[in-house]
């Protein structure tokens, strides 16, 4: 692993500084070195900040969360990829990681990383000050978003059934769910890849996947074996006949 980490960050890493003394560490995924010099001295100006690690390429910022496992990741929007796979990705190997984009105009990818499990975006023409307040604030649990992107997200939720496809516990995943819903109302492969950010070669394999989990050879039959299956999910998690629901008996 190639990492690039100045003197102040090596010394902290031989020091094994970190979380457990209160203080973050900070990945910042951006192709664009001038914005990532920018963006370290911001957050160095924070006594918070125990370490930043730097890269501009995707690979090794998947490698770098592995290893360092970050409390904030800042990933350029032109690293997302479609559908945000690589939000997803780090997420699923650094759960407890807080994610946030930043990009000078890139709604679409903003939106697309927020639904793969982002909690916020920042604009790039944010003053350094600023963009170290909001990483704080990200790292404290709190979402991120600026204005102009919360009527795109309410439009999200609107789109939502009011009863949901998806059971709280189920074998398929959310997004299947939604996909299935999708499929439902007659959407193609590329209407779904539209709706959901994704590309359509994630989609087919997703309704693949969909396919075998549910047994059946065609997303028509899909769609009637997703409702079965949300009817014994929903059916199964019911309390016995005469037990109140919130019993702890």
């Amino acid at each position: 692993m190639s990492a690039r980490i100045d003197h102040r960050e090596r010394s902290v890493l031989d020091a094994s500084s970190g979380d457990g003394d209160g203080r973050m560490r900070v990945l910042i995924a951006d192709p664009d070195g001038l914005a990532r010099r920018m963006i370290r001295t911001a957050l160095y100006d924070l006594d918070r900040v125990a370490i930043v690690l730097s890269t501009g390429d995707a690979q090794e910022a998947l490698e770098f969360a592995r290893y360092y496992r970050p409390t904030v990741m800042i990933i350029d929007t032109t690293l997302v990829g479609a559908g945000a796979e690589l939000v997803a990705t780090v997420l699923a190997m650094a759960p407890e990681t807080r994610v946030v984009t930043i990009s000078i105009d890139d709604d679409r990818a903003a939106i697309a990383a927020l639904r793969a499990g982002a909690v916020g975006h920042i604009e790039k023409d944010v003053v350094p000050k600023d963009l170290a307040r909001l990483v704080i604030r990200a790292a404290e649990g709190e979402a991120i978003v600026p204005q102009r992107l919360l009527m795109p997200l309410l439009d999200l939720v609107r789109e939502v059934p009011d009863a949901g496809w998806r059971p709280l516990q189920s074998r398929l995943t959310t997004r299947e769910w939604q996909i299935i819903e999708l499929i439902a109302e007659g959407a193609s492969t590329q209407r779904i890849a539209e709706r959901l950010v994704l590309s359509p070669s994630t989609v087919y394999t997703h309704v693949k996947s969909l396919l075998r989990k549910l047994g059946v050879h065609s997303r028509r039959d899909a769609v009637a074996a997703a409702e079965r299956l949300r009817r014994e999910e929903a059916q199964s998690r019911k309390p016995p006949c005469g037990t109140p629901a919130n019993s702890s008996a």
